[in-house]
């Protein structure tokens, strides 16, 4: 196999790592998330030359040119492994913290409702004091006073006056 020429716009060894991790990212995208991405017309290889400011042809060179030197490659991918690992532990975390915060914000609502049903189904002493001595809602409570005629009837007037 020949050595590769060094290209004229070689990329460095850090922007290959952060390159390869953004298509790694990007190319992870599932089923909706790659269709959403495509429907705005958004492709992995394109955003990412674009992101760095290189071209496919760019890329392609400097990658062959790493790839033939094995140890470079090597160093090159470590990174990337290592940083996708870091990734997802954070994210696994930080999921993790978000599921506890949520269990505790439910448990939290779930009280909070149960006692504002409860206190719905339980009327307070004066509004349940008043609920008992309401004729309308218990008939066989008398009276005791009779109440007073507001005006005279017409009728008493007319009788009154003949």
């Amino acid at each position: 196999m020949n050595k590769p020429e060094k290209p004229k716009h070689l990329i460095s060894k850090k922007e290959m790592v952060n390159i390869i991790i953004d298509l790694k990212l990007i190319s992870s995208s599932n089923g909706a998330n790659k269709k959403i991405l495509e429907n705005k017309n958004i492709y992995s290889d394109d955003y990412v030359y674009k992101k760095y400011d290189i071209d496919s042809a760019t890329f392609a060179l400097s990658n062959n040119y790493y790839a033939f030197y094995v140890k470079d490659y090597d160093e090159i991918y470590t990174k990337v492994k290592d940083s996708l690992e870091e990734l997802s532990q954070f994210y696994t975390k930080l999921e993790e913290t978000e599921l506890k915060e949520k269990k505790k914000q439910d448990s939290i609502n779930a009280v909070r409702k149960k006692d504002s049903i409860n206190n719905l189904l339980k009327p307070k002493a004066s509004l349940k004091e008043k609920l008992e001595k309401d004729s309308i809602l218990n008939p066989n409570l008398k009276n005791k006073t009779k109440p007073k005629k507001l005006i005279q009837p017409a009728s008493d007037k007319a009788s009154q006056s003949l």
